[in-house]
């Protein structure tokens, strides 16, 4: 069961603290102690059943998608899902999770901040 009343703060700390603090909170929000990878997958998987067509999540993997150049091989939807689950990606998506469930919708603004995020790379 994922956790959204967990805040993301990692990229609000000291640099050399931030690794640590983002694997504490990728935990929490898995509601584990320690990394359990099926447990994780498991509640992503369920997770991406949600809300992997929600437009706003369908524009976010594609971008991803459109913008990820480490791989040779095409993502699929569901692996770009599980990429926002990283130390870069994490602290504002977690974010927007928290939003579809609570309203359905992500606030623009944390949108755009996403979007423009992923642009980057």
């Amino acid at each position: 069961m994922y956790n959204y009343s967990i805040n993301t703060t990692y990229l609000d700390i000291e640099d050399e603290k931030q690794d640590t603090q983002y694997r504490k909170e990728l935990l929490d929000v898995f509601n584990i102690e320690e990394y359990r990878h099926e447990s994780i997958m498991n509640c992503m998987t369920n997770i991406f059943e949600k809300y992997g067509t929600n437009k706003q999540v369908v524009n976010i993997l594609k971008t991803l998608i459109e913008n990820e150049t480490k791989f040779p091989i095409d993502l699929t939807q569901e692996t770009a899902f599980m990429m926002l689950f990283s130390f870069q990606n994490f602290y504002f998506f977690h974010n927007a999770l928290c939003d579809l469930e609570r309203n359905e919708n992500i606030n623009p603004e944390l949108y755009d901040k996403i979007i423009k995020n992923l642009q980057k790379k």
